[in-house]
């Protein structure tokens, strides 16, 4: 149960492992990232042709979002489920049973990742990978050849955050730290440069500790990726001012890591502090599903404008769609906000792909317009699904709400409750984040409708009725 030693295995010993670092329905191409972690010695590919009914003792390595592996010895990997691997891997981390509902073992790679229910059994969903690979993502013969799955243990995408808020355990922060900085480092969480640099000052105060003295300049240089995302290092027109050079970003992370240090004391300050500003993201937690919308028209009148790869970000608060390429925020919709209706494509057509439909309202002027948003993705199915889940978990807390607030005394006895208990999150002062939800709607390819459901216009090029979608 230790970390995992590869080196010291021969190569049948192993399975393939490979770290990745409305509430109401509507009316009736992504790039792959390469693997931070070369091919791993002593591997033996997931799809190998073991026997159905029975399995070799096999060694299997469960990965953490700080890249580390922990490494089990199962008996039998085709009777393994997702929930003894993670009883495994708290055992192994020496995590409290109530860290059960906050970590889920997941199958991630370049290409996809699924979340495992307590029952899967995650072998054979590995050996069924090409398989998923084909169902649910555009991906090249030769992509789909060099995807290679890992088991990790991360979190929960189901579990509330204000739950998530009053977590006190020690070891269960770190791990949601970690994963917090994975994804701020990944532009999976696209914030301003302010944003990041906060972030990054609070790294460098848990790598280097209180702020210096004297300011050791170049102290980033070689390292500034592990502290902001490739985006900010590279600059580029969403971060003009990052084009001054190296020395201008080091010196604002100076100052924020200053400011910071008259703030924390410890490690374990850090970690809830970083967590603290990244609970206030609204994306904070969310599923990533890719897909690809229409370009919106630029007047240049290019036919064959290629459409746009964005990730699609979901969870239990709302729909957020992201550039890929510009690692942006496009458009950010609460579930209250939101109406979405999911389409398959058109039978006996290998090109169409099926679609995921945003429809949200506006006001412009006097009177209230719709825009419609179209997403193409073989993962419209699962963002669908998840849609309907969370909703279905906000309608639940609706009507219990309504049942624990009956009469105007139980409203008083929960507000008292409410104040009387420690407010966690708010434990260490945390700045505000800059990044917030501004729909981009004019660089969104929308169709426009009225309240009676006339087409008012639409920058698409494929043609679509309010009637054939919306059901009217």
């Amino acid at each position: 149960m230790a970390s995992a030693q590869m080196e010291n295995h021969s190569r049948n010993d192993y399975v393939q492992l490979r770290l990745i670092t409305g509430r109401s329905k509507m009316h009736p191409a992504a790039a792959v990232a390469p693997s931070p972690l070369g091919t791993l010695p002593g591997m033996r590919r997931l799809g190998s042709t073991s026997s159905s009914r029975s399995c070799k003792p096999t060694d299997v390595c469960v990965f953490l979002k700080d890249g580390s592996g922990h490494e089990f010895f199962l008996d039998n990997a085709l009777v393994e489920t997702a929930h003894d691997l993670q009883q495994r891997m708290m055992e192994s981390l020496g995590m409290p049973e109530s860290a059960t509902e906050v970590f889920n073992i997941w199958i991630v790679s370049p290409l996809l990742q699924l979340q495992l229910k307590p029952y899967h059994i995650p072998f054979k969903l590995c050996r069924q990978w090409p398989d998923l690979l084909d169902k649910f993502t555009i991906a090249t013969e030769q992509q789909k050849a060099n995807d290679e799955p890992v088991l990790t243990f991360q979190r929960n995408a189901f579990f509330p955050k204000s739950k998530e808020k009053t977590i006190t355990d020690s070891k269960t922060l770190v791990r949601l730290f970690e994963e917090a900085r994975y994804n701020v480092l990944e532009g999976n969480y696209p914030c301003e440069p302010e944003d990041y640099e906060y972030l990054a000052a609070i790294l460098a105060w848990i790598q280097h500790g209180t702020y210096p003295a004297r300011r050791e300049y170049g102290l980033f240089k070689d390292r500034l990726q592990e502290y902001v995302p490739l985006c900010m290092c590279k600059g580029g027109s969403r971060w003009l001012k990052n084009k001054q050079g190296f020395s201008n970003i080091e010196s604002r992370i100076f100052r924020q890591w200053e400011d910071i240090s008259k703030k924390v004391k410890s490690k374990a300050d850090c970690y809830r502090l970083y967590l603290q500003f990244c609970w206030k993201l609204p994306f904070y937690g969310s599923v990533l599903f890719t897909g690809q919308i229409e370009r919106s028209n630029t007047g240049i009148g290019l036919l064959d404008c290629p459409d746009r790869p964005v990730h699609i970000a979901i969870n239990r608060d709302g729909v957020f769609v992201m550039d890929i390429i510009k690692q942006e925020l496009l458009l950010g919709l609460m579930y209250d906000e939101l109406s979405w209706e999911y389409t398959e494509p058109e039978k006996n057509s290998e090109t169409c792909l099926s679609c995921l439909w945003l429809q949200f309202d506006m006001d412009q002027g006097r009177r209230k317009i719709s825009h419609v948003l179209q997403i193409f993705s073989k993962q419209s199915v699962m963002m669908n699904a998840m849609i309907e889940a969370c909703v279905d978990e906000l309608n639940k807390q609706d009507i219990q709400l309504i049942h624990h607030e009956r009469t105007v005394m139980d409203g008083l006895l929960r507000v008292a409750r409410e104040a009387a208990a420690p407010a966690m999150s708010e434990s260490l002062p945390v700045k505000e984040p800059k990044t917030c939800i501004s729909n981009q709607v004019d660089r969104l390819c929308l169709a426009t409708f009225s309240e009676e459901g006339t087409l008012i216009k639409t920058k698409a090029k494929r043609p679509f009725s309010f009637a054939g979608i919306f059901g009217k």
